[in-house]
């Protein structure tokens, strides 16, 4: 039997106001038959009885992004679509979806921009209202709106929609998104229509200097209601000289500083509004899914610090505002503070937010109140609450969860408590900074979309959720930034004014949009994107010097590393750094690591060039490519492998970007292992290694030490801030000390994606769910245990299905089980098996095996001086290795160190007892 599911347009089910002329379809197939390949489609596309679009029957396999090839659409209008498969069985299945479609271009819309009747520098929120009636019957309502700032609309007294931060962020200059909202059911014969406007990022304060009025001093709105009544009369009702303004309730909001909510006021005066002048032609609709709340949370704990201060626990960090239901006395005003820890003592920590104050205020009406500021979020997992003379209740504080609601298609577990709250983090900080941008923290005057940080989680982000058209929102934005002259910056939208050329945020223009095809094998990204990637290509080969690499300009190299020499700086012609910064960048060439990127992003246009039939410009930058390798090795190594920079990054780098060939890559690889083996298996990478270092590790043999690097649980590593009770992925590895002191830098956020880049490794090396083909139309399964890691299951959510690997070996005992889509194929690599290339379906297998994955209380990576503990060691040791026993500086040495540390230092017969000595400590703790 053949089942059609996930029929989509332009990945969305049945999106409402979508402006393409050639949007897509999608759909997925589900069958009880393994190898099923589809053979055929048919996609009838309908308005009403019309049939606009008939493909006929198709023989194909293609069931991704299929575009629209039929009759102009018309504007408003609902359209079915019907989607009819056969497969290879013989079997067919049909489903049905619809779309409708938007105003179809700034032509359409008959409304004005209109802004309120204040002085510039209003500080309460304006409130544009329009009274209008309706004396039929309604048989459908549409309203079209947007603004400059960022709005709630409200019908009758109650909200429009469920999305919140609209229209959203994006380069104003060029584009500003509108939304589309069915009000059917809201219409009454008299009613209110009420447009409340923040400053948002529009004219709000961002960046690091206090500043606003970025893009405009004023806030403005434009909005068209339209109204078809049921005897096919249609009416429209749209934003001009006839709305009246006024402020309400919010009195200020900021997004970096929080919302003044006062509901003891009285009404406010109403003033005519103004024309405003602003372009509609910048006018699209909206692009990707919408900023919603997805999750209340109510308060955990109420706790009174040692400083006296009322805090409410969330238990978790998160983004989003806190709702409260508060009844006291008219005019009571309660202050609610936002952080995400409490220090060393206990007690409320701010410092990391630096000069945000992320603070919302509440005055009471008297009556029961309901609080919830829509125009800012704060990054936090406690409140303090400050105004009241008695303890709150914490039952009246839910915390909401806000960030753009993009669908969930990664999943993983395994047997380790910890890196299953590892994962959860990893998830929990992308929802956190996936908010209508890919920002950098949500606490602290930042909360920007910077493009290094995007792209390095990127691969990461792809597993987790399904990010095209977030992504493709953003991209069309750093297009745009970039063509301003001064390459990309290093945020987008960018109001940090130029800042173009450092490499990996500069190479944002390639790696993405190349990772979004490879994901989602969606040619557009390419076709959209590939000027983006020449022109970077460009601006770097311009700024290069006379050997054609890069050896000048700002750079942030391996950002924040815990490699760097903290010694006295000495800065190089052309640096512009101070000490600080100098710190942060780690101890790897900074232009090792540019010139890479460079050539890298060479490699990529070219191929994109390739994919898209562009001849001369894939042999172009093919060409660049191999001639920037040849250089880049000349410059940063020596004929026998050896690096200019033998740090962890270094070596990680020249292995994943195929730097070191042949031979070299032996001694690359040994290099690393010796550093590795110097820090105790502790990594030591910044942002740019950390996403490479456990993937080439892995995928040179070294599987077991990449294990034992990600299950670290002492600093640096992953597992160390979970050990702490984090809920989020930290900025720096030591954000916070053991003793709960917080490191001595403000920028230091709690919830930072960088370094949870490891999410990469987990899915494709770990669970071994790699892609050979763009969309996972062809696979690899190739699952790996590591020892403290017996169990594990794994799934994506691809284009074409769910592939998924469970995976467990105990009692010397393999159990493995594997989905593979319909309509893809997969090679499937067992452990101690032959490969083999498999069909779609479910396999399961079960073999034995000598191998134990199971980690055991007593190894190579214990210390010497917990096993001396054990009565069994201390007995054994007495009676084979007197000597040792005896000699008070080896005792005194090996006490806090490894076995791992101490084996090159013994004798190899010293090395052989301990092994025995593992065996039978280990048997005795399980009773054997």
């Amino acid at each position: 039997m053949l089942n059609l599911y996930d029929l989509k347009t332009e990945y969305r089910k049945n999106p409402l106001g979508i402006d393409l002329e050639s949007p897509r379809f999608s759909w997925k197939l589900k069958s009880d038959q393994k190898d099923t390949v589809q053979r055929s489609y048919q996609i009838v596309v309908k308005s009403e009885a019309e049939t606009v679009w008939d493909t006929g029957k198709i023989e194909s396999d293609q069931s991704i992004c299929i575009p629209y090839q039929g009759k102009a659409f018309r504007k408003g209008t609902r359209y079915t679509v019907q989607v009819n498969v056969e497969d290879n069985h013989g079997d067919t299945a049909v489903e049905s979806t619809w779309f409708e479609t938007g105003l179809m271009g700034y032509q359409n819309f008959a409304a004005s921009w209109i802004t309120h009747g204040f002085e510039d520098g209003l500080e309460p929120c304006a409130v544009f209202v329009k009274k209008f009636y309706t004396e039929k019957q309604v048989k459908s309502a549409r309203i079209y709106a947007s603004a400059l700032g960022i709005y709630e609309l409200e019908l009758n007294g109650g909200k429009v929609g469920d999305a919140y931060f609209a229209p959203g962020w994006t380069s104003y200059q060029k584009r500003i998104q509108y939304q589309t909202y069915d009000v059917t059911e809201q219409l009454k014969n008299e009613n209110e229509i009420r447009m409340t406007v923040g400053n948002g990022w529009y004219k709000g304060i961002l960046g690091f200097y206090n500043q606003g009025d970025h893009y405009g001093k004023r806030t403005a709105v434009i909005a068209q209601i339209e109204i078809l009544y049921t005897d096919g009369s249609r009416e429209q009702i749209v934003t001009d000289e006839s709305w009246m303004s006024t402020t309400g309730a919010r009195r200020y909001s900021e997004i970096y500083h929080g919302e003044v909510i006062d509901y003891s006021r009285e009404n406010e005066e109403l003033r005519p509004v103004q024309l405003y002048d602003q372009a509609k032609e910048v006018l699209t609709a909206q692009e990707d899914e919408p900023v919603r709340i997805t999750e209340q949370i109510p308060a955990k704990e109420l706790i009174v610090t040692q400083k006296g201060e009322v805090v409410i626990d969330f238990g978790q960090n998160l983004t989003g505002v806190v709702k409260a239901h508060l009844k006291y006395p008219k005019g009571t005003k309660v202050t609610i503070r936002h952080a995400e820890a409490l220090d060393e003592n206990g007690n409320f920590y701010t410092a990391n937010l630096r000069t945000a104050k992320a603070e919302d205020t509440f005055i009471c009406s008297g009556k029961e109140d309901v609080f919830m500021p829509i125009f800012t979020f704060h990054g936090f997992r406690y409140i303090q609450v400050l105004g009241l003379e008695e303890l709150p209740g914490p039952e009246d504080f839910t915390a909401c969860v806000m960030h753009t609601a993009l669908e969930q298609t990664g999943k993983f577990s395994c047997s380790n408590d910890l890196v299953n709250r590892l994962w959860k983090n990893i998830d929990w900080t992308m929802r956190s900074n996936y908010l209508d941008i890919p920002t950098d923290c949500p606490q602290r005057d930042e909360r920007l979309g910077y493009t290094g940080d995007a792209q390095m989680f990127i691969s990461t982000a792809a597993c987790h959720k399904n990010i095209a058209l977030f992504f493709q929102k953003w991209l069309r934005d750093l297009k745009y930034e970039q063509s301003l002259g001064m390459g990309v910056p290093t945020s987008v939208p960018n109001i940090l004014g130029p800042s173009g050329g450092i490499a990996i945020w500069h190479d944002a223009a390639t790696v993405v949009p190349w990772t979004m095809y490879q994901v989602y094998g969606d040619i557009r990204f390419l076709e959209e994107q590939f000027d983006s990637m020449v022109s970077c290509v460009e601006y770097t080969k311009n700024t290069a010097g006379e050997d054609g690499l890069i050896h000048t300009g700002q750079q942030l190299g391996d950002w924040i590393a815990m490699d760097m020499d903290r010694g006295p700086y000495i800065p190089r012609e052309g640096d512009v750094w101070n000490l600080e910064l100098n710190e942060k960048t780690g101890s790897t060439d900074l232009y090792y690591i540019a010139n890479i990127y460079y050539a890298y992003s060479a490699y990529i246009t070219a191929q994109s060039a390739k994919i898209l039939g562009k001849e001369a410009e894939y042999r172009r930058y093919q060409e660049l490519y191999e001639s920037l390798t040849t250089r880049i090795r000349s410059e940063y190594m020596t004929s026998t492998g050896r690096l200019v920079s033998e740090t962890q990054t270094g070596c990680a780098m020249a292995l994943h970007f195929g730097l070191a060939q042949g031979k070299e890559r032996e001694r690359v690889l040994d290099t690393l292992l010796k550093n590795l083996k110097t820090h105790k298996n502790h990594l030591t990478t910044g942002f740019v290694g950390t996403q490479f270092l456990c993937k080439v590790l892995s995928e040179n043999g070294a599987h077991e030490t990449a294990g034992s690097v990600f299950l670290k649980e002492d600093c640096p590593s992953w597992l160390y801030s979970v050990r702490l009770g984090a809920t989020t992925v930290w900025e720096l590895w030591d954000g916070v000390k053991p003793d709960g002191s917080f490191n001595k830098y403000e920028m230091n956020s709690l919830n930072q994606y960088a370094l949870a880049s490891i999410g990469d490794w987990i899915f494709h090396d770990l669970c071994g769910l790699k892609m050979i083909e763009p969309g996972y139309q062809k696979s690899m399964v190739k699952p790996r245990l590591i020892k403290g890691i017996p169990e594990m299951k794994g799934e994506i959510e691809t284009v074409y299905g769910k592939l998924s690997c469970e995976i467990s070996c105990m009692d010397h005992k393999y159990t493995i089980d594997i989905s593979v889509p319909e309509n893809t194929t997969a090679v499937i690599s067992l452990p101690e098996k032959e490969e083999f290339t498999a069909g779609s379906g479910h396999y399961h297998y079960e073999y034995e095996t000598e191998s134990s994955f199971v980690k055991e209380k007593y190894d190579m990576e214990s210390k010497f001086g917990e096993i001396l503990e054990n009565p069994i060691a201390h007995q054994m040791l007495t009676q084979y290795a007197p000597e040792l026993m005896a000699n008070e500086m080896f005792l005194q040495f090996a006490m806090e160190h490894t076995l791992n540390d101490m084996n090159e230092m013994l004798p190899p017969e010293a090395m052989q007892l301990m092994q025995m000595i593992l065996a039978q400590c280990n048997a005795a703790e399980k009773g054997d």
